[in-house]
């Protein structure tokens, strides 16, 4: 068959890696799959990839609105197929929903049963676009083209202005004595920043500038989309290699570096994607333990996002381009190719799904996989109630006491008026028996190894039983590629494929559509919320005096009062646990300080306050509605990795202060638009990564205090 000279490829939020692999197909003629809602960022993407590569065609092609409609998904590349005359086409499944993903990819595999050549998925850690066909390598990532200024576009970022500032560019120039010269009244501090600004550009563009694919840029404005004429972030510079970026801010004072590390991180990403890093240099003595602070300070700060160098340490240690490559852009960790034959080749087909979607009483087999959080694990064994589940880890997943749980919640929902089972019951009445996990680890990013696995065990648990019974794989936790295996095993055995929908409480099936949910599923909630204990009483009694500095926990209790109020069924609550530490409750603002639970569904409460002490000096200062911000989306992050879609955050301030401005910053961060006021906002789930900004005071909450969660 002839080489495609088509390709099609998903976007999602994070345009990056589209644009990549539009750079990297060798095809003439590109197809942007998105929705509605990723139209703009598709569009984007088409822009720069027309302008970098010139293809004969670029097109953004959307699904329709719900990108978690597998017929919608289906159905395009069905009619996209049949307008290209049953001719290949290239597919890159990186972007999109879940459920994009696995439709697009079982949809390229039915028109193309034995072309896992032309099917990818691009690894992040090796810089390649992974083929399906184990037998054959990845295709290098090209980055040829890029820049740092098309990077920042397909975000929707652009610069105030081009060029760097005068006074860095007076002291790269001439040094601080033509800088002197031309600003004679600038005060001393202001002059020291100048200065450590000037030196760590300098010495970047002394052993990058003229390395290939590599950029260095001075300090830029980043556009304010809401305020045409201000800016809404700011590097002090920024350095490429590839399509990896490094933003690099100096400073004079060591304590700034802990202050500030969240937010710039934030914005960072917000610019730049997935692929951005931060590098803090400060001027003076070496302070040791300073890069373990930020880490303390939130531990989703890693040394693989952060990096921190004394000013004299970097120049002195730092000086060649390999020295710099090594510290900030290792190279990408390259797959070899096994070269052995599949197993279960791409074509295998078990026959088609039953004519109905299997219920309780089919007494179905489940197997599904254990991502980051364990609440959707949970959620599918109450959604499909099965005579027996499977449950695939991955390395990075948390399996303790899974198991335990996932029978615990099977119990529950088959005697929904009995007592929580404890252990013993659960293995005397052969609950702990129907859910098992496998005994080593799949490969998170090798679709076919998960597809082989989940395959064989789906064969055993139907082989010695006439009639055979229906099996659901449930796609909703994991990585993509983990999601994709277990479609794949599916397709094989005949079996459906779910996703989870928790805006609308229900499942849809890729065959059968979308089933509604029946009751609501016992979760295990110390499971769920590790760092978070049960709390009968109000927060402002167990908090500890420094916690209450850091959250404002009169506010916390009183929309914790409220929304326990309006609920119509059970309400868990749960609190940060370092609250009563008194040392970590120095870093509470970036946590959700209350969970409220209702049944299977989860709220954050966070009220980050406007003044803090600093977790590294104990200090007071005031806060900047960037550092606000940033805190609300530390504490959003924090609940996402805990609950998923099944989470949502609200985040409290009081009125007053620059509230509208911090608002502002946290729709930037969240890529939403920015909500006028609080009043009008409304809680949803679904989108765990944009949070509810809600101005109140203890004695006057909006209405969205007033929603009745067990009912959503």
């Amino acid at each position: 068959m002839d080489t495609p000279r088509t390709a099609v490829v998903l976007v999602g939020r994070n345009p990056t890696p589209a644009l990549l692999s539009c750079l990297t197909l060798p095809a003439a003629h590109l197809v942007l799959l998105c929705s509605d809602g990723t139209r703009p960022i598709a569009l984007r993407v088409a822009d720069a990839a027309d302008r970098i590569a010139a293809p004969a065609s670029v097109r953004a092609l959307s699904v329709g609105p719900d990108p978690h409609d597998f017929s919608a998904v289906a159905g395009t590349l069905d009619d996209l197929h049949r307008a290209h005359g049953g001719r290949p086409w290239f597919l890159d499944y990186t972007g999109g929903t879940k459920v994009m993903s696995v439709a697009a990819a079982l949809c390229h595999e039915r028109a193309f049963p034995h072309a896992g050549r032309w099917r990818h998925y691009l690894d992040a850690a090796g810089d390649v676009l992974r083929t399906a066909d184990p037998t054959r390598p990845g295709l290098p990532l090209s980055t040829a083209g890029v820049d740092l200024r098309t990077l920042a576009e397909v975000h929707g970022a652009r610069w105030v202005d081009d060029r760097d500032p005068e006074p860095v560019r007076l002291f790269a120039q001439g040094g601080k004595q033509a800088l002197l010269a031309r600003y004679p009244d600038m005060s001393p501090s202001v002059r020291r920043g100048v200065v450590a600004e000037g030196r760590v550009l300098s010495h970047l563009r002394r052993h990058l500038r003229r390395q290939p694919e590599t950029e260095v840029l001075g300090a830029r404005q980043v556009a304010d989309p809401v305020h045409p004429t201000g800016s809404v972030a700011d590097f002090d510079a920024v350095v490429r290699h590839r399509h990896r970026v490094l933003c690099v801010e100096a400073k004079t004072r060591p304590g700034d570096v802990v202050a500030r590390a969240g937010w710039t991180v934030a914005k960072a990403r917000r610019v730049f994607g997935a692929a951005a890093q931060v590098l803090f240099v400060y001027t003076g003595p070496v302070v040791p333990g300073l890069r373990e602070s930020i880490t303390d300070y939130n531990p989703a700060l890693s040394a693989r996002l952060v990096h921190v160098w004394n000013l004299d340490d970097l120049l002195r240690r730092l000086t060649s381009f390999d020295d710099l490559r090594k510290a900030f852009f290792p190279a990408p960790r390259g797959r070899v190719p096994e070269g052995s034959a599949l197993d279960h080749p791409f074509g295998a087909h078990g026959g088609p799904p039953p004519p109905h979607h299997p219920g309780p009483e089919d007494r179905p087999v489940l197997v599904t996989s254990l991502g980051g959080s364990r609440l959707g694990t949970l959620t599918a064994v109450h959604a499909h109630r099965p005579a027996r589940a499977l449950v695939l880890p991955s390395a990075q997943s948390l399996r303790d006491n899974v198991r335990v749980s996932a029978a615990r919640t099977l119990h529950a929902v088959e005697h929904p008026d009995a007592a929580p089972a404890d252990a013993v019951l659960l293995r005397e009445a052969g609950y702990r028996d129907r859910v098992r996990l496998t005994p080593d680890p799949v490969d998170g990013s090798d679709a076919e190894a998960v597809a082989a696995v989940a395959h064989d065990w789906i064969a055993k648990e139907t082989a010695d039983t006439v009639p055979a019974p229906p099996v659901v794989a449930d796609i909703t936790t994991g990585t993509k590629a983990m999601s994709l295996g277990l479609a794949l095993a599916a397709l094989r055995s005949g079996a459906c494929v779910t996703y989870q929908l928790p805006a609308d409480r229900a499942v849809v099936c890729r065959t059968h559509g979308v089933l509604p949910l029946t009751g609501r599923a016992a979760v295990d909630w110390p499971l769920v919320l590790p760092g978070y204990v049960p709390l009968d009483g109000p927060l402002s009694a167990r908090a500890r005096r420094a916690a209450r500095g850091q959250v404002d926990t009169a506010l916390v209790d009183a929309a914790r009062a409220a929304l326990v109020r309006a609920a119509s069924g059970p309400v868990g609550v749960w609190m940060d646990a370092t609250l009563t530490d008194p040392e970590a409750c120095l870093t509470a603002q970036e946590r959700p300080s209350l969970v409220l639970t209702f049944d299977d569904r989860a709220v954050g409460l966070a009220a980050p306050a406007w003044r803090r002490r600093r977790a590294h000096d104990g200090r007071s200062h005031e806060v900047t509605p960037g550092a606000w911000a940033q805190s609300v989306f530390a504490a959003t992050v924090h609940l996402q990795l805990r609950c998923d879609v099944a989470g949502v955050v609200v985040a409290l301030t009081r009125p007053g202060g620059d509230v509208g401005r911090a608002r502002e910053l946290v729709a930037w961060i969240a890529h939403t638009a920015p909500e006028e006021d609080g009043g009008s906002a409304r809680l949803a789930f679904g989108e765990p990564l944009r949070p509810v900004v809600a101005t109140a005071s203890p004695d006057a909450l909006p209405d969205l205090f007033d929603t009745d969660v067990s009912r959503l």
